[in-house]
């Protein structure tokens, strides 16, 4: 269920969302529908809103204890993460996305990983595709998530999904501050998280549905400027040989990244979704390979700013 903000005692998770879907934005309700329907543990929701639209409203009507608070229209999602974090409590942080929606049983699954093992700092699970009618719904899930599609190695783990995991709350506060704002967690946090030697798990049972239906535009554009933005960091911008090298090679990427998903979705067996998807797959790992080469020619810019 969802607590009031100012409830006491503070519920042991809270969940941090960025609200700035320009596409499919209802979503969110079903998210908070999800939380509030789970009768057996309680959370926190603090919604960050750069959209404050209709939803906005539909939100506050709906979930009266959600705290929802505004930022600017050109806020980014870190950011916005980082300042929903200030305004939580619990000793918990789960963090996921204004499109996804969790399974029965979520937050369960997430005290349960942190009672049992009172050392570890971050737990993730599977991302499962939630909205499956065409084929370009698998190819924007499969271009993304492919690898974190169920089943993953359950126990302990490197690499966790940025939008289905939960971090214990002391962890990210020993943090400098601008390491939660610099870039996504899943690259700036979490490897800073594992120096410190933080350790990570995977959980199977812990699954969050992805259910963002998107248009073919909104998504190449959205798979441009992330590329741009992982590309545009890579290397100082005086490095300019290492930037030209880097943006040449980035032209042949696309059979690479194509194969990586091939194979991802092999070991997974989604054979039949990944041939529904190849069509689309095909210019959506040639843009990705594009958003590169621009980054490493022109740096991030305000890539960051323009991600939801």
């Amino acid at each position: 269920m969802i607590a009031p903000h100012d409830a006491e005692p503070a519920p042991h998770v809270a969940v941090l969302i960025g609200l700035v879907s320009t596409e499919d934005g209802d979503r969110i309700l079903e998210t908070l529908a999800a939380l509030a329907n789970d009768r057996d543990h309680a959370c926190e929701v603090v919604l960050i809103d750069r959209r404050r639209d209709q939803v906005s409203a539909e939100i506050a009507r709906q979930f009266p204890g959600v705290l929802l608070l505004p930022c600017p229209a050109d806020e980014t999602l870190p950011a916005m993460r980082a300042m929903a974090l200030s305004h939580s409590r619990a000793a918990i942080v789960a963090v996921t996305e204004d499109h996804c929606v969790p399974c029965q049983g979520w937050l369960g699954q997430i005290v349960d990983a942190f009672d049992a093992d009172p050392g570890l700092t971050a737990v993730g699970g599977p991302v499962q595709n939630g909205v499956v009618d065409t084929g370009l719904d698998w190819a924007t899930f499969l271009c993304e998530y492919s690898f974190f599609s169920p089943p993953l190695d359950e126990g302990a783990a490197a690499v966790l999904p940025g939008m289905n995991v939960a971090y214990r709350r002391a962890a990210l506060k020993a943090l400098p501050a601008q390491a939660l704002t610099d870039g996504f967690w899943e690259t700036t946090v979490h490897p800073r998280l594992q120096e410190a030697g933080g350790r990570f798990q995977l959980r199977n049972r812990m699954v969050m549905f992805h259910c963002k239906r998107f248009s073919a535009g909104l998504f190449l554009r959205q798979r441009f400027v992330y590329s741009r933005y992982y590309a545009g960091l890579r290397f100082p911008a005086w490095q300019r040989a290492k930037r030209a090298a880097a943006a040449v090679a980035s032209l042949v990427l696309p059979p690479v990244l194509l194969l990586r998903i091939v194979r991802s979705c092999l070991a997974k067996e989604l054979r039949g979704p990944l041939l529904r998807a190849l069509p689309s797959l095909l210019p959506m790992v040639c843009v990705w390979a594009a958003g590169e080469s621009w980054g490493y020619v022109r740096g991030p810019g305000r890539a960051l700013a323009e991600i939801e």
